[in-house]
């Protein structure tokens, strides 16, 4: 398994890749990772599997859960949170097992990366959703590409945060996903939702 020192991300191949298939760093970036106690391929290909199998559970039951929400259905937002949680724990251990996680300052650098990457994918998606008439999902990856462009700033602020030992809040709009380092705005800058559409993360 190669890991790619720019972006972290695990290629499992046995060859060693020209190049890094997320973020395009030269083969020279690309360093062999041994996961600690895992044998063999096919449980390293299961772990990757189901790392993002797990992932995609809890953000499903995330969305589920404001659903039920909206709904009024406040146990059943409950249940799904819950389980969205489990999930996450799952997941979580999946990509422990994989040696994903670094020290932080190492995560904070990968995470940086990766948001300057997918900014960066958007472009075409919006070109293709305009393409073929689907403005509403267009309108969507817009939100999206000017969202993970301030989330790359974001981390970049964080690191800053961390020299200075400078502790923020953040709040999140939760129409577009847009984050403000300290302030919740009275408009969202990105979807011009009002102040009331902002949560503190916690």
């Amino acid at each position: 398994m190669w890991k790619c020192t720019n972006c972290s991300h695990l290629e499992l191949t046995t060859e060693k890749p020209g190049k890094c298939p997320v973020c395009g760093a030269d083969a020279e970036k690309l360093e062999l990772h041994e996961v600690a106690g895992i044998k063999g391929e096919k449980t390293l290909q299961n772990l990757k599997m189901g790392f993002v199998a797990e992932s995609q559970a809890s953000i499903r039951n995330k969305a589920f859960a404001m659903k039920a929400d909206q709904d009024d259905f406040p146990q059943m937002a409950a249940l799904f949170r819950a389980i969205a949680e489990a999930e996450a724990v799952h997941a979580f251990n999946h990509l422990r097992f994989l040696g994903g996680i670094s020290d932080t300052q190492d995560n904070l650098q990968s995470a940086f990366e990766r948001e300057n990457l997918a900014a960066d994918s958007y472009p075409q998606l919006i070109k293709d959703a305009n393409d073929e008439n689907n403005e509403a999902a267009a309108s969507i990856f817009g939100f999206v590409r000017d969202v993970e462009k301030e989330h790359a700033k974001l981390y970049k602020g964080a690191m800053d945060h961390m020299v200075a030992e400078e502790e923020t809040e953040y709040y999140i709009c939760s129409i577009c996903g847009h984050i403000e380092d300290g302030y919740a705005p009275d408009e969202c800058p990105v979807c011009g939702a009002p102040k009331e559409q902002f949560k503190k993360s916690i």
